[in-house]
């Protein structure tokens, strides 16, 4: 009866969709564009479109995209088609797209995709309003046209409730904020723009800037006479900390409160599907002493829904997802109440007992400085207040990981069975312990709140651990979630390019005594102790995927930006004979990039380079010492490039240090392409401030 119910469904949701075409509209170009049916196979080199196409449900309807947006594990059958201002035309033909989304700076590559027979749909974002009217228009040509009403109706909601919030808020104590979106100089967005519009949203009071656009630059004394109180920026931290520890910008209010903030480049430089949640991060950081205050808080303090999750061990009593309104945004909280009284371990609270009820509470980002402001301890009585649970039985983990993503896995031998209930994030303080530096000294500091766990676990079995196995465990347990790190390449986030992460810096883990035949051993000769690392690992690569959406198999484009490597950065800091600061330079740049890129997009370089990630791990480590063997392998790549024998090899790249064999490789690609390259011809001059963040 279910199977016949779900085609009845399917074949009503495509009759449904059928209806709305043929669909006429004008795209941001000004063009009359046609779909006689609704497309199937849509390539995208927006990533806040392939954003928005995956937030509408449609993803499965992507088979090519920009390494800019991170391609979801599941869509098998998307590729990545290269960089955005020179994807591949022979990937994307390959890929026969009856649609193609570009943006206003790609409009150079309408002439060479129009003769592949795909209609071309450009978008261009420069406010809210036009976010709104992409969302809009995108659902109806993907045949989600009620979602996307519900995703803009939804974000709306949330402006008008930070707006609702900072009215309380005084004129004279607004703070002014500043966003950089360029370090060599100053660069920020013009008044006109959409990142301007969330700082206004937020609560922020902007600078009196002239300059309209997506790019305006400033110079130093136009800073110093705004004097920022709250700076914020994506990318690379240490540049920007450089940039504004030069003694010019001392005195700024920003530097001396140390209020330089980074968030994710898909929040602050896209206007699409996390608009609203990120003004509301942004808001609760621009004013965290107002957000942490109860006596600010608008909405009542309530559950709002349940979910039950299913575990078969005898001992749970109960196990579910609640979703709850507290400090006015909406947590996530796993609940895992007992049969009975019983012990655990964790590492946020040592050894307690008669423990009816463990626990992972998720703290959207927003709240997570009213954790810091308030003490772990209150925020704990809070939660269970809210919960109905009581302190002295009640042990609750904390974690920035959204619960929606919680993983749950099961490992079994005969009549053992390990349950392990894990979340986790990897992209914000990733570290390797033994090489990164700890900056909380206790012995000279009082004791401050822990950050909100990262990657927490709760372990559950069907026996009976005692006091030595739930120790045990905790080892078991680390060894699993630290191969799951190694097996999918985490990086350091103090050194990504030279480091492999062995967990975050705020990891936690709970063991239940549980009940059954009593176990003494979790070691890893133990097949307890195996169940253990085998469910955590399980878990973790999963929950990983999920959060992240870091797997296995992502592309060497990802992995080189996890190290945080940046294509076009390498090459600007290359020797390459071209200018940096005249258009043509530029655009010499920009086409050498585009060759590197395209390279990536065959297995034969992919391999090359990925084999220089192993490589210089294991030189870094001293087990590879001798490297002339790679660089001839280096120099035959390059001439192989190229198609004809090179000159004698010389140091490219003169920028930031990065391990040795993957500098090579690199260098490989970069001379073999350069030797491509036939002299351009002489284009008009215009001076240039730097590569656009898309």
């Amino acid at each position: 009866m279910k199977k016949y119910l779900y085609i009845l469904v399917l074949i009503l949701t495509l009759l449904i969709s059928a209806c709305n075409y043929p669909l006429s509209f004008n795209d941001d170009a000004g063009r009359r564009i046609t779909l006689l049916k609704k497309p199937v196979r849509i390539v995208s080199l927006v990533p806040s479109v392939t954003e928005i196409i995956d937030a509408l449900g449609a993803g499965q309807l992507l088979v090519g995209v920009t390494y800019y947006s991170r391609k979801p594990a599941q869509f098998e059958r998307c590729r990545i088609v290269g960089g955005f201002l020179k994807p591949s035309l022979r990937m994307i033909k390959q890929l026969h797209p009856d649609l193609v989304f570009i943006s206003s700076l790609q409009k150079s590559l309408r002439p060479q995709l129009e003769p592949m027979g795909c209609k071309l749909v450009m978008v261009k974002t420069g406010s809210l309003a036009d976010a709104y009217a992409d969302i809009k228009l995108i659902g109806r040509i993907v045949g989600q046209p009620d979602r996307a009403l519900d995703l803009v109706s939804k974000t709306r909601e949330k402006l008008q409730f930070i707006s609702r919030k900072i009215e309380k808020i005084p004129l004279s104590r607004r703070r002014r904020v500043l966003q950089m979106i360029g370090i060599d100089k100053i660069i920020i967005p013009g008044s006109d723009s959409f990142q301007n519009e969330m700082i206004s949203a937020a609560g922020g009071i902007l600078p009196e800037c002239r300059g309209q656009g997506d790019a305006v630059v400033i110079d130093a004394a136009q800073l110093r006479a705004f004097n920022p109180q709250f700076i914020y920026a994506c990318g690379n931290r240490q540049k920007l900390w450089e940039f504004f520890g030069q003694p010019e910008f001392s005195a700024l209010a920003a530097v001396r409160s140390r209020s330089i903030y980074f968030f994710p480049c898909a929040l602050t430089c896209r206007a699409a599907t996390h608009v609203g949640e990120f003004v509301e991060w942004l808001s609760a950081s621009i004013y965290p002493d107002f957000f942490s205050s109860y006596n600010n808080m608008i909405l009542p303090e309530e559950v709002n829904h349940r979910q039950k999750l299913p575990l078969a061990l005898d001992w749970v009593k109960k196990a579910e997802i609640l979703e709850l309104t507290l400090a006015d945004f909406r947590h996530r909280t796993l609940i895992v109440d007992l049969a009975e009284p019983m012990r655990i371990l964790s590492t946020l609270e040592g050894f307690r007992q008669g423990i009816t009820c463990v626990g992972n509470h998720y703290l959207p980002p927003p709240t997570w400085n009213l954790v810091h402001r308030i003490g772990v301890k209150n925020f704990d009585a809070r939660i269970e207040k809210l919960i109905d649970r009581r302190p002295e039985t009640t042990s609750l983990l904390f974690t920035g990981a959204d619960m929606r993503n919680l993983v749950k896995k099961t490992a079994s031998f005969k009549k053992m069975k390990v349950v392990a209930l894990v979340t986790a994030g990897v992209c914000s303080n990733a570290l390797r312990m033994s090489a990164d530096p700890g900056n909380f000294y206790e012995l000279s500091q009082p004791v401050t709140p822990e950050k909100p766990g990262t990657i927490n676990i709760i372990l559950l079995t069907n026996t009976r651990l005692t006091s030595r196995a739930m120790s045990r465990a905790l080892i078991s347990a680390c060894e699993g979630k630290t191969a799951a790190l190694q097996d999918l390449d985490i990086r350091s986030s103090v050194k990504p390019a030279f480091r492999q992460a062995t967990g975050t810096g705020t990891d936690n883990i709970i063991v239940v005594e549980g009940r059954g035949q009593r176990v003494a051993n979790a070691g890893g000769h133990s097949k307890m102790g195996e169940l253990i690392a085998k469910a955590v690992y399980d878990g973790v690569i999963e929950a990983i995927r999920r959060q992240n959406n870091i797997y296995k198999g992502r592309s060497i484009f990802h992995r080189l930006r996890e190290r945080r490597i940046d294509i076009y950065d390498f090459i600007n800091n290359c020797q390459t004979g071209f200018s940096r600061v005249d258009f043509k330079g530029w655009q010499e740049l920009v086409d050498l990039t585009g060759r590197v890129e395209q390279l990536l997009l065959e297995n034969r370089y992919a391999s090359f380079l990925e084999s220089s990630l192993a490589l210089s791990d294991a030189y870094l480590r001293g087990q590879v010492k001798d490297l002339d063997e790679f660089r001839q392998h280096c120099a035959a790549v390059a001439e192989a490039i190229s198609g004809h024998p090179l000159k004698e090899q010389t140091t490219l790249y003169k920028g930031p240090e990065i391990p040795l064999p993957l500098r090579l490789a690199l260098e490989a690609l970069v001379r073999g392409a350069k030797a491509q390259i036939k002299p351009a011809a002489s284009s008009p001059a215009g001076k240039i401030t730097g590569q656009a963040k898309f």
